[in-house]
């Protein structure tokens, strides 16, 4: 199993500084924005919803760890919104010598539990649709999707 530890603040900016980048790649990625400005604005999306980084209210960073041999084996990024109602997952990450071992699967049972321990009565996220691992491991733990944005990219 898995276990949820607070992120520390020197882990916390190793972290920020390797999800931004990764969030600029995904954002090119999916199309949604140019490699030219996606630093720009992976940066500024990441100011907005992290204004006080590690201290912004209602805001929970985790190293996830492995409770047997206490490695990290991934991160976990959440957000409460809707004045409670609501806990949003901006990002879950297993590291990529961790992944194929369940440990995605653990975390989103930690995160369950933790989150019905904070009397939080939903679980929301937002997911790039050309990840399928990661569509996959949602659907599989009762996620299902409530809303799709589908594009189609013109060629002359």
């Amino acid at each position: 199993m898995v276990k949820l530890v607070p992120m520390t603040m020197e882990k916390y900016e190793t972290w920020l500084d390797a999800n931004v980048k990764f969030y600029a790649e995904e954002k090119v990625r999916s199309g949604n924005v140019s490699a030219e400005e996606a630093m720009q604005v992976s940066q500024h999306e990441f100011e907005q919803i992290m204004p006080d980084g590690l201290d912004t209210l209602d805001t929970y960073l985790f190293n996830v760890k492995d409770e047997d041999s206490d490695q990290d084996v991934g991160s976990l990024w959440l957000k409460v919104r809707d004045e409670g109602k609501e806990m949003f997952i901006y990002g879950i990450e297993i590291n990529e010598d961790a992944r194929g071992k369940g440990y995605g699967r653990q975390t989103m049972q930690a995160l369950e539990a933790r989150v019905k321990q904070m009397g939080i009565p939903k679980i929301s996220l937002h997911v790039f649709g050309y990840n399928e691992v990661a569509i996959n491991l949602y659907k599989s733990s009762g996620y299902v999707a409530t809303n799709i944005l589908m594009s189609k990219v013109l060629t002359e």
